[in-house]
């Protein structure tokens, strides 16, 4: 799948509904390509207590359900179809699953094609404090 495929089915899972005056979901949509040449998908869900989880977390524990824990790419949209990067939260969550996802590429602009890997929007991930310096 190219990430324009990957693109339009972020898209196509896009599905903002306000459940509640408390629950929300599909505002953010994800597709990762896992290191196994599969697709898992995700949305985020919101809850006003704070529990609820982003579109690239649902998507990823899809994955890990699947026995996999290396993701290749990742296409994550907003409920505009705008192309984002992972919160704080999902890069750390993403770099703990396995330090093979340092390289996992994230889209980040489609004309022109332009991809950022998980180690340039984490460059000082906090496992490697104190680590000596390459």
């Amino acid at each position: 799948m190219t990430y324009e495929e990957m693109y339009a089915l972020a898209c196509k899972n896009l599905a903002p509904q306000d459940y509640s005056e408390h629950c929300s979901a599909g505002y953010v949509s994800a597709v990762i390509e896992g290191a196994n040449g599969k697709y898992y998908t995700g949305v985020n869900i919101d809850l006003a207590c704070g529990l609820g989880y982003c579109a690239e977390r649902n998507a990823a524990g899809s994955m890990v359900t699947d026995g996999e824990r290396v993701a290749r790419r990742i296409v994550c949209v907003d409920r505009r179809q705008g192309l984002m990067t992972p919160c704080g939260s999902c890069r750390e969550f993403l770099m703990l699953l396995s330090p093979q996802n340092a390289d996992t590429e994230f889209l980040i602009g489609l004309s022109p094609l332009r991809t950022a890997r998980l180690k340039e929007l984490l460059p000082h991930w906090w496992e490697t404090f104190g680590q000596p310096q390459k």
